[in-house]
């Protein structure tokens, strides 16, 4: 399998949120969003930052490339003032054709439109930019916000979702959409705006 397109730079526009690398000037802000907060943490597959230091690191580290694809973490933002509201990511790495979709957004900023603009950006990021054929998402069972956050975008439940997750034994709803399947919604999202740069220097979308 060939090696899919690598991004060195993400900056995307959507109506009401904004995709992009994350800043190690933001990681402070990122923080406080997170670390702590059950109502976020007891909903995603990662206990949380330690420190402050351990979301810098994240900044710096933000792509993580294997020989056939990339692994990117993003900051979200409001789309008009640019305050970090959460972070979303977008797994290649193993699978080259398929991106794996996940994402948080902080409490104070739920309800907004900010996680569905995200993830439409992200479709879009997958599907035109980086040349998926799939995406998949896994949710836990019981988490209908984000269920329905997936559900707009065309996922659709899969047979085998009820499985056990890395994080204890605990069951997850998998959603999964395809690039045709995609391309053909009429409510498929594009970016208002966007600035990607590849990894080749020809290569470069604005």
């Amino acid at each position: 399998m060939s090696r899919g397109p690598v991004l060195l730079h993400v900056d995307l526009r959507g109506s009401v949120a904004r995709l992009c690398t994350p800043r190690v000037e933001d990681a402070e802000q990122t923080f406080a969003l997170i670390a702590g907060r059950r109502e976020i943490l007891d909903w995603i597959e990662w206990a949380g930052p330690r420190d402050v230091q351990e979301m810098r690191e994240k900044a710096k580290n933000w792509r993580v490339e294997s020989d056939d694809a990339a692994n990117y973490q993003l900051a979200i933002l409001r789309a008009d003032t640019s305050e970090i509201v959460g972070a979303l990511s977008l797994r290649f790495v193993d699978h080259p054709d398929r991106g794996d979709l996940g994402y948080w957004i902080g409490a104070e900023h739920h309800g907004q439109g900010l996680a569905s603009d995200a993830v439409g950006l992200a479709l879009w990021l997958a599907f035109d930019a980086l040349e998926a054929h799939s995406v998949s998402a896994c949710v836990f069972v019981g988490n209908f916000a984000s269920r329905r956050v997936l559900e707009k975008h065309g996922l659709e439940l899969q047979p085998e979702s009820r499985d056990e997750s890395s994080c204890g034994k605990r069951l997850r709803w998998i959603f999964l959409i395809e690039r045709a399947t995609w391309s053909a919604r009429a409510e498929a999202q594009r970016p208002v705006d966007f600035e990607l740069t590849f990894s080749d220097d020809d290569l470069e979308a604005r």
